[in-house]
């Protein structure tokens, strides 16, 4: 009986093995845009650096992204890779053991994870005390709060829509905007933000973008109708709902 031949069965492989195998090969496919991706982060241009960086951070991760989710990382300073996964790796990929790359691959996905729970957690204890300051209209305690949570966590539109509208109580309609327009950029389908976005152009006296945007939200949101008439009417009155 051959013992080797039946070991190498493909099916009686787990689905953890068969799992790194593949991120593996998609690995070696890729092997020349990582080497290009090595030089840049050696090139000494920050730019150029940057910008490896969080293409490679991405390549670990094994998920494609877009020119716009690279933009928004490279301005978040969010992406922090693990470059010993690619230390003197030129255009040899034999110079990588698979093992060490998958060794690699796994620690920093679970520090990432680890990451991520413990400045979500501290995210959440500054929603709250935000939340529990503009509810009893303390609205710059809740706009400092508001900016600590995002400090922590950036890809939260809901984040942003709440600090719109906390700006909106204060009447930084240019923050306003801005805000909307980061949580627009997370979720196109945001009613919140279209719908404060709305509010500032009013306020704002921009009249032709005001009647862009209330025609796209009530388009967008036809069931909503009695509340944006509202909200654009008169604000002091919203709840701050999460929808």
């Amino acid at each position: 009986m051959n013992t080797k031949k039946i070991l190498s069965n493909p099916a009686l492989k787990t689905t953890k093995e068969i799992q790194l195998n593949e991120e593996w090969n998609n690995f070696m496919k890729r092997i020349g845009e990582v080497s290009n991706l090595v030089k840049d982060l050696a090139s000494g241009d920050k730019a150029k650096a940057d910008a490896a960086t969080v293409l490679a951070d991405q390549y670990l991760e094994g998920k494609v992204i877009s020119d716009e989710d690279i933009e928004m990382k490279l301005k978040d300073n969010r992406t922090v890779i693990n470059q010993k996964a690619f230390e003197g790796l030129d255009n040899n990929a034999g110079e990588m053991g698979k093992e060490a790359w998958m060794a690699e691959v796994s620690k920093d996905a679970e520090k990432r994870a680890e990451d991520r729970k413990i400045r979500h957690e501290k995210m959440d204890t500054m929603k709250t005390q935000a939340m529990k300051a503009f509810r009893r209209g303390d609205y710059d305690r809740a706009l400092s709060c508001y900016n600590r949570a995002i400090e922590f966590i950036k890809d939260n539109h809901m984040l942003y829509c709440d600090r719109a509208l906390t700006n909106i109580k204060l009447k930084n309609y240019r923050k306003v905007l801005d805000d909307c327009d980061w949580a627009l950029r997370i979720n196109e389908k945001s009613f919140k933000a279209r719908l404060y976005k709305t509010k500032a152009y009013k306020e704002l006296e921009e009249i032709d973008k005001f009647d862009e945007s209330k025609r796209e939200v009530e388009e967008m949101f036809p069931q909503h109708q009695e509340l944006i008439t509202y909200f654009l009417s008169k604000e002091e009155n919203f709840e701050n709902n999460d929808e």
